[in-house]
């Protein structure tokens, strides 16, 4: 696991599908619903985007902390030259349009199988940020999971968490 702090000029405008959850909601097989959102987002959506098409999993609308609280997550992709779409909140076809800011995000890279690296990627993160002596405040305002090339089965996942 590499960490650097990366800061993101400008937004991007992404569209995709989304869910709200918890954390402990993800604990259960029962109540989780990452794994039926990245299901269906690959088996209705991946295949129709151009090959390495970079693809987006935007954490955002945070009710509190990583800890209690519910937050959404879009499954997407990168959009461009539609900005009358991506300010709609739910355009046609129930997907949903969100931006990732331009800001200050301190990133996790790992690198392996998914869904693993993802996890790990998110270990990592809050490792860091429980840690006593940590050196930075997470903004709770979006975080955002970069998989590199578009794999979702194995390669590259670059986790991008907001700080202050």
């Amino acid at each position: 696991m590499t960490s650097q702090i990366k800061d993101l000029a400008e937004a991007i405008a992404c569209r995709g599908i989304s869910v709200r959850t918890t954390n402990h909601a993800e604990i259960s097989h029962d109540t989780a619903k990452l794994g039926r959102l990245w299901q269906k987002f690959y088996q209705n959506y991946a295949g129709q985007l151009p090959e390495g098409e970079d693809i987006y999993g935007i954490y955002h609308n945070y009710e509190s902390d990583d800890l209690a609280g519910a937050f959404d997550v879009v499954a997407s992709w990168e959009v461009t030259g539609e900005p009358e779409a991506l300010s709609a909140p739910n355009p046609a076809g129930g997907l949903v349009a969100v931006n990732i800011p331009a800001g200050k995000y301190l990133v996790f890279s790992e690198e392996g199988h998914m869904p693993n690296t993802v996890m790990n990627a998110w270990e990592s993160a809050w490792e860091y940020f429980n840690a006593p002596d940590c050196e930075h405040t997470r903004t709770f305002a979006v975080d955002f999971e970069h998989y590199i090339d578009g794999n979702l089965e194995y390669g590259q996942v670059d986790l991008y968490i907001g700080i202050k």
